[in-house]
């Protein structure tokens, strides 16, 4: 087929097409510019909106930027509420199969763990340790010692209080008595029945956190060791099937509350106590024929 040359028209086309491929990064590049200018001609603008309203300075304006924290009260309730939710879904779900299940796989190495470690969730034997280490604190004129043998042995000493209220209202029977988690003889009928909650536990937990409260910060294993410790106090007593899963969960909030309730009172004992000391002032009146030394409390 013999080739034809373009008409004229189509040349013009052509020319036409490739003048605006060469005119189209000019069009591009001016708008850019003209936006460039346009923002440089306005950072004057916007310094001076800066300058007349400058974003708040944390340092000046502590109350903007505080961080939110909440008291020791407020925490407490959190915890009652979710321990209270957790405690009943147990209660429902968990208890008698948990039950069922560890007697059913009971075997010689947990009886021997936990006949080792039962002894530490004793009244007796646990008040008497936290005394020993408050009167060693003393000689050893140690102030941690002292206030981790003090809050230890209040809040063994609340924990039994507050385990021997709730068993007698509740009255509970046993898991070594019936396989039935729910019978509870109530606070009318005068039993043996003590299962609510576990006193062992709670003593166990008042401890590990007297423990960790006051070496918590300095120390970073003392806390995860000291809880170990009384959960596995815990277990021994479901173990050895003398309490339900959910006595030992209560018995655990129980020691910890404790712990924390009587770690606040003492703080603020020793708060009031140090600024009365500062307080105290003592002024000597010295004279030509007597001296004397006038020292004045302010409350």
């Amino acid at each position: 087929m013999p080739f034809a040359m373009p008409s004229a028209p189509t040349k013009t086309r052509r020319y036409g097409l490739k003048l605006w491929v060469l005119l189209l990064p000019l069009f591009i590049y001016n708008p850019l510019q003209a936006q460039k200018a346009y923002l440089s001609a306005d950072a004057p603008v916007r310094n001076h909106f800066l300058q007349a309203f400058p974003p708040p300075d944390a340092s000046k304006h502590p109350i903007l930027f505080k961080k939110t924290t909440f008291s020791p009260l407020a925490k407490g309730a959190a915890l009652v509420v979710v321990g209270a939710g957790v405690w009943t879904a147990t209660f429902a779900l968990a208890d008698e199969p948990l039950q069922q299940y560890t007697q059913s796989h009971r075997t010689s190495l947990a009886d021997n763990v936990a006949g080792f470690v039962e002894p530490l969730g004793r009244q007796a034997y646990m008040a008497p340790l936290a005394g020993a280490a408050f009167a060693g604190g003393l000689l050893l004129k140690d102030a941690q010692l002292q206030k981790a043998g003090l809050v230890s042995l209040g809040s063994v000493l609340a924990s039994a209080v507050v385990t021997g209220m709730l068993k007698n209202q509740f009255r509970r029977h046993r898991p070594s008595e019936t396989t039935e988690n729910h019978i509870f003889d109530g606070p009318v009928l005068e039993t043996d029945n003590t299962s609510l909650p576990s006193s062992h536990t709670a003593t166990a937990f008042a401890l590990a956190t007297s423990v960790a409260t006051v070496y918590g910060d300095e120390h970073r294993l003392v806390p995860p060791i000291a809880y170990g410790v009384a959960t596995l106090v815990g277990l021994s007593r479901i173990n050895d099937n003398a309490h339900w899963a959910t006595d030992v969960m209560a018995g655990a909030l129980v020691g910890y509350l404790s712990a924390k309730g009587t770690n606040y009172l003492y703080d603020m004992v020793n708060q009031k106590l140090r600024i009365r000391r500062q307080r105290l002032l003592i002024t000597p009146q010295p004279g030509f024929k007597s001296a004397g030394v006038s020292a004045t409390l302010v409350f």
